[in-house]
Protein backbone atom coordinates (compact mmCIF):
# COMPACT_ATOMS: atom_id res chain seq x y z
CA UNK A 1 0.00 0.00 0.00
CA UNK A 2 2.82 2.42 0.85
CA UNK A 3 4.44 1.85 -2.54
CA UNK A 4 1.17 2.63 -4.29
CA UNK A 5 0.72 5.89 -2.39
CA UNK A 6 4.31 6.98 -2.96
CA UNK A 7 3.93 6.22 -6.69
CA UNK A 8 0.63 8.10 -6.78
CA UNK A 9 2.28 11.19 -5.29
CA UNK A 10 5.45 10.97 -7.43
CA UNK A 11 6.25 13.91 -9.69
CA UNK A 12 8.85 11.96 -11.67
CA UNK A 13 8.48 9.47 -14.51
CA UNK A 14 5.80 9.10 -17.12
CA UNK A 15 2.15 8.01 -17.24
CA UNK A 16 0.35 6.94 -20.40
CA UNK A 17 -3.02 8.33 -21.38
CA UNK A 18 -4.97 5.16 -20.49
CA UNK A 19 -3.38 4.90 -17.05
CA UNK A 20 -3.97 8.62 -16.57
CA UNK A 21 -7.73 8.12 -16.88
CA UNK A 22 -7.63 4.96 -14.77
CA UNK A 23 -6.01 6.96 -11.95
CA UNK A 24 -7.93 10.20 -12.52
CA UNK A 25 -11.40 8.71 -11.96
CA UNK A 26 -10.86 7.54 -8.37
CA UNK A 27 -8.90 10.71 -7.55
CA UNK A 28 -11.80 12.85 -8.77
CA UNK A 29 -14.17 10.78 -6.62
CA UNK A 30 -11.93 11.16 -3.54
CA UNK A 31 -11.69 14.90 -4.18
CA UNK A 32 -15.47 15.29 -4.47
CA UNK A 33 -16.12 13.15 -1.39
CA UNK A 34 -13.58 15.08 0.68
CA UNK A 35 -15.15 18.39 -0.28
CA UNK A 36 -18.66 17.02 0.37
CA UNK A 37 -17.63 15.74 3.81
CA UNK A 38 -16.05 19.08 4.70
CA UNK A 39 -19.05 21.09 3.53
CA UNK A 40 -21.49 18.76 5.29
CA UNK A 41 -19.60 19.04 8.55
CA UNK A 42 -19.27 22.80 8.12
CA UNK A 43 -23.04 23.30 7.96
CA UNK A 44 -23.80 20.70 10.65
CA UNK A 45 -24.32 21.65 14.31
CA UNK A 46 -20.93 20.08 15.11
CA UNK A 47 -17.99 22.39 15.91
CA UNK A 48 -16.56 24.03 12.79
CA UNK A 49 -13.15 22.39 13.23
CA UNK A 50 -14.71 19.01 12.39
CA UNK A 51 -14.87 20.18 8.75
CA UNK A 52 -11.11 19.55 8.68
CA UNK A 53 -11.86 15.81 8.60
CA UNK A 54 -12.51 16.07 4.87
CA UNK A 55 -9.29 18.03 4.34
CA UNK A 56 -6.92 15.02 4.39
CA UNK A 57 -8.50 13.09 1.50
CA UNK A 58 -9.03 16.34 -0.41
CA UNK A 59 -5.39 17.37 -0.10
CA UNK A 60 -4.21 13.87 -1.00
CA UNK A 61 -6.37 13.79 -4.14
CA UNK A 62 -5.37 17.33 -5.12
CA UNK A 63 -1.62 16.66 -4.83
CA UNK A 64 -2.00 13.27 -6.55
CA UNK A 65 -3.94 14.89 -9.41
CA UNK A 66 -1.19 17.48 -9.90
CA UNK A 67 1.47 14.76 -9.79
CA UNK A 68 -0.51 12.70 -12.29
CA UNK A 69 -0.76 15.70 -14.62
CA UNK A 70 2.99 16.30 -14.33
CA UNK A 71 3.77 12.65 -15.18
CA UNK A 72 1.34 12.86 -18.09
CA UNK A 73 3.10 15.97 -19.40
CA UNK A 74 6.40 14.13 -19.00
CA UNK A 75 5.00 11.40 -21.23
CA UNK A 76 4.28 14.07 -23.84
CA UNK A 77 7.88 15.33 -23.54
CA UNK A 78 6.90 18.50 -21.67
CA UNK A 79 7.92 19.92 -18.32
CA UNK A 80 5.43 19.76 -15.47
CA UNK A 81 5.56 23.56 -15.34
CA UNK A 82 3.14 23.54 -18.27
CA UNK A 83 0.38 22.96 -15.70
CA UNK A 84 0.92 26.53 -14.50
CA UNK A 85 0.74 27.76 -18.06
CA UNK A 86 -2.64 26.10 -18.46
CA UNK A 87 -4.03 27.79 -15.34
CA UNK A 88 -2.44 31.25 -14.89
CA UNK A 89 -5.19 33.25 -16.68
CA UNK A 90 -7.79 31.88 -14.29
CA UNK A 91 -5.69 33.06 -11.34
CA UNK A 92 -5.28 36.46 -13.04
CA UNK A 93 -9.05 36.77 -13.54
CA UNK A 94 -9.65 35.82 -9.92
CA UNK A 95 -7.25 38.52 -8.73
CA UNK A 96 -8.91 41.11 -10.96
CA UNK A 97 -12.39 40.15 -9.75
CA UNK A 98 -11.20 40.32 -6.14
CA UNK A 99 -9.54 43.72 -6.64
CA UNK A 100 -12.66 45.11 -8.31
CA UNK A 101 -14.91 43.84 -5.51
CA UNK A 102 -16.79 41.68 -7.98
CA UNK A 103 -17.38 41.79 -11.71
CA UNK A 104 -18.17 45.40 -12.66
CA UNK A 105 -21.59 45.98 -14.21
CA UNK A 106 -20.28 48.33 -16.91
CA UNK A 107 -19.20 46.28 -19.96
CA UNK A 108 -17.10 49.20 -21.20
CA UNK A 109 -15.04 49.24 -18.00
CA UNK A 110 -11.35 48.34 -18.52
CA UNK A 111 -11.55 45.99 -15.53
CA UNK A 112 -14.56 44.20 -17.02
CA UNK A 113 -12.73 43.82 -20.34
CA UNK A 114 -9.56 42.55 -18.61
CA UNK A 115 -11.58 40.01 -16.63
CA UNK A 116 -13.39 38.80 -19.77
CA UNK A 117 -10.14 38.49 -21.71
CA UNK A 118 -8.50 36.58 -18.85
CA UNK A 119 -11.49 34.24 -18.59
CA UNK A 120 -11.44 33.66 -22.35
CA UNK A 121 -7.70 32.91 -22.24
CA UNK A 122 -8.28 30.62 -19.24
CA UNK A 123 -10.97 28.73 -21.14
CA UNK A 124 -8.82 28.32 -24.26
CA UNK A 125 -5.78 27.18 -22.25
CA UNK A 126 -7.89 24.84 -20.11
CA UNK A 127 -9.34 23.17 -23.23
CA UNK A 128 -5.88 22.84 -24.77
CA UNK A 129 -4.51 21.49 -21.46
CA UNK A 130 -7.32 18.94 -21.30
CA UNK A 131 -6.57 17.84 -24.86
CA UNK A 132 -2.80 17.77 -24.26
CA UNK A 133 -2.95 15.87 -20.99
CA UNK A 134 -6.07 13.79 -21.39
CA UNK A 135 -6.29 12.85 -25.04
CA UNK A 136 -3.00 13.00 -26.92
CA UNK A 137 -0.67 10.00 -26.92
CA UNK A 138 2.74 10.22 -25.33
CA UNK A 139 6.08 9.88 -27.06
CA UNK A 140 6.73 6.23 -27.99
CA UNK A 141 10.48 6.41 -27.30
CA UNK A 142 12.31 7.11 -24.05
CA UNK A 143 12.73 10.81 -23.31
CA UNK A 144 14.49 12.86 -20.63
CA UNK A 145 11.78 11.87 -18.12
CA UNK A 146 12.23 8.14 -18.51
CA UNK A 147 11.26 5.17 -20.62
CA UNK A 148 7.88 5.01 -22.35
CA UNK A 149 5.18 3.64 -20.03
CA UNK A 150 3.98 0.13 -20.75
Amino acid sequence: MGGYISRTLAFTGRTGVLNYWRAQRPLALILMLGIAISLSLLISPLPRWTALIGLAPTLFAYVATIALGVRRLHDRGRSGWWLLGYSWPLAFAGVQISRAGGIPGDPASPVFIAICMALLAAFILAVWGWIDIGLLKGLPAPNRYGPAPT
